[in-house]
């Protein structure tokens, strides 16, 4: 006899079981899918909290690998740049061997130094030049870390020598003090002269067109003087700020186009060209002087390689007897480049009498820069000094060759651990195929007979229902 009380205890167990099934047939099926035995903390949470451990480790280990290689390619540079010093040095030493023989005569022997010279060159060059990564390899000693480990822990270094040597040496334009020569001369040392008329904007000094400058009220400097008078760039000792001599710019004699003309020249050039970075600074002392009427002076920077100017003098005296004392300009370089300087003297025809000239005096000129030479560290200019560089450059192979050694060595064990790790790894997180595969078989089937017994319950419930509603439909 089919009782309500025990349809339903058989539903509920049917639920139940279907409940069951259908929870480990989504595991089984998630873990299938993922090939990972534990996707959520609730699978297995110690599991999941060593699996990550493991994790961080073997990816510590595949860096520390990789670092283990980068270190022993930089090395493996080093190595080989030593290697061609060495054959370089070798190769200077038989030249001094050759250069001593009684055979060589003293052509023989200039011509052997020229070649141990141009090696030195390439010594230098060289080991300049040498890069891992854009960074020098020998331009300073210093000690490089490489961490082959999971960890912080213990890097392997290696030293790398300093075989190139920085010489800066100061420079300023030649004969800057104007001593040079005696006071008259035709001629200045480390200087150029233009003795002629020159007309802002228009003419050219250095092969560049001189700047344009606003000239004074009611004047212009692009009229032709009537006259050009004389001009002249002499050594001084009339007037000098310090040591016995200067430069004088003098301009006599000139009648102006039309009053109130202003009239440049005449100029002094530097013959060499110093490269200038930015932040260094150029001085002078200048002194200005009118004469038939006002000066007018003006110098500038050329920067030879652009052809741009930078000012660093424009003064126009107020009258024909106008006359500076000595004073000093300086200016900022705010550009790299390769620069000259310029000075201009000039009058200024302040009266508008058509009579003009003038002088400027310019002493004491300084450039503070310098100039970058380099020169390999170790000596070579004899061979017993070549015997000593060599054991030195070998010296550096060695511990690049035992540093090389160690660090292959830390990668082989890193790249064994890494391969133990990941079977570890793999046991506790990968999905075992076969059982989870039974197990979705075996779920599955139960979540069938489940669901076919809670369809017979629920026919049942049906006819047991009907049952009852029949009897009290006859009563």
């Amino acid at each position: 006899m089919i009782s309500l009380g025990t349809l339903a205890e058989n539903s509920l167990k049917a639920l139940s079981a279907l409940t069951r099934s259908e929870r480990a047939v989504n595991q089984a099926t998630e873990r299938l899918a993922t090939g990972e035995k534990i996707n959520h903390a609730a699978d297995d949470a110690a599991g999941m909290a060593m699996a990550a451990r493991m994790q961080s480790q073997i990816v510590g280990l595949q860096q520390g690998i990789q670092n283990g290689l980068d270190g022993i390619n930089l090395v493996r540079t080093a190595d080989s740049v030593i290697g061609d010093l060495i054959d370089i040095a070798q190769r200077m030493r038989e030249l001094y061997l050759q250069k001593e023989n009684g055979t060589q005569g003293t052509a023989e022997r200039a011509i052997i130094q020229d070649e141990i010279d141009g090696l030195r060159l390439t010594l230098t060059e060289l080991a300049r030049q040498s890069e891992f990564n854009a960074e020098p390899l020998f331009m300073e000693a210093r000690s490089v870390p490489f961490t082959v480990s999971a960890n912080m822990n213990g890097p392997i270094t290696v030293n790398l020598p300093k075989l190139v040597n920085t010489i800066d040496t100061p420079k300023s334009f030649e004969n800057g003090d104007f001593e040079a020569d005696a006071p008259g001369s035709a001629s200045i040392t480390g200087w150029d002269i233009v003795e002629q008329v020159i007309k802002f904007g228009t003419d050219t000094i250095a092969g560049h067109t001189t700047p344009t400058d606003t000239v004074s009220a009611g004047g212009t400097d692009q009229n032709t003087p009537s006259s050009a008078g004389s001009m002249e760039v002499t050594p001084s000792n009339a007037q000098y700020s310090q040591g016995s001599q200067s430069v004088r710019l003098t301009s006599t004699g000139i009648t102006t186009q039309a009053g109130y003309d202003t009239v440049r020249g005449p100029a002094l050039v530097s013959q060499e060209s110093l490269n200038m970075k930015v932040g260094d600074t150029m001085s002078f002392d200048w002194r200005a002087q009118g004469g038939s009427d006002a000066y007018d002076v003006y110098a500038y920077l050329l920067n030879v390689d652009t052809g741009e100017t930078v000012e660093i003098l424009n003064d126009t005296g107020a009258a024909a007897g106008a006359t500076t004392n000595w004073q000093s300009q300086s200016v900022t370089i705010a550009k790299d480049g390769t620069y000259k300087f310029v000075f201009v003297g000039g009058t200024f025809d302040a009266s508008g009498g058509k009579a003009a000239g003038a002088q400027l005096f310019v002493d004491n000129i300084d450039a503070t820069t310098t100039i970058t030479t380099y020169e390999f560290a170790l000596d070579t200019s004899s061979l017993s000094n070549v015997d000593q560089s060599i054991g030195t450059l070998l010296g550096h192979r060695a511990e690049f060759g035992a540093t090389i050694n160690r660090i292959t060595h830390a990668v082989n064990s890193l790249t064994m651990t890494g391969v133990n790790l990941e079977a570890s790894h793999s046991v506790l997180t990968d999905t075992n195929y076969a059982k989870e595969t039974s197990e979705l078989a075996s779920a599955s089937i139960i979540n069938q007979a489940a669901t076919n017994v809670l369809n017979e319950s629920h026919e049942a419930s049906k006819r047991v229902l009907t049952s009852v509603i029949r009897s009290t439909d006859t009563r």
